[in-house]
């Protein structure tokens, strides 16, 4: 089975436009198949070390699969900073990750924001 028949439904990114609904520069929405983390567009300071070892311990340790969710340039570098973050860190443990972009809705201005999506999934 590829990782991209791994990802859930809900996850899986097609033609339609993603409305932001990010109030805070991280948010967080756990459910049962997965953990959705949302990167703002407008963040500012983020304690990458400190996400990037809870995504550790949730993937490695709970076996849970991890979205993070990044819009627009602030959410999209952020996020790849925690991928990089968790890859750095591991010497015997390799992650598997899926890179998707996508367009996303700026809520106020309705323009379209470029947004990355990266799902790390635990191991078999």
């Amino acid at each position: 089975m590829s990782l991209r028949d791994r990802i859930p439904e809900q996850l899986r990114l097609r033609d339609e436009m993603v409305a932001i609904t990010v109030k805070d520069d991280v948010e967080v929405f756990p459910t049962t198949d997965y953990i959705l983390l949302e990167i703002s567009p407008n963040a500012g300071r983020v304690d990458i070390p400190k996400i990037s070892n809870t995504i550790r311990d949730l993937v490695k340790s709970d076996k849970r699969m991890v979205a993070i969710r990044g819009y627009g340039f602030k959410g999209v570098g952020l996020s790849v900073r925690v991928a990089h973050e968790l890859k750095k860190r591991e010497s015997r443990f390799v992650y598997e990750m899926t890179f998707d972009t996508f367009e996303a809705s700026d809520p106020e201005t309705h323009r379209p924001i470029t947004s990355v999506q990266i799902i790390i999934m635990p191991p078999k």
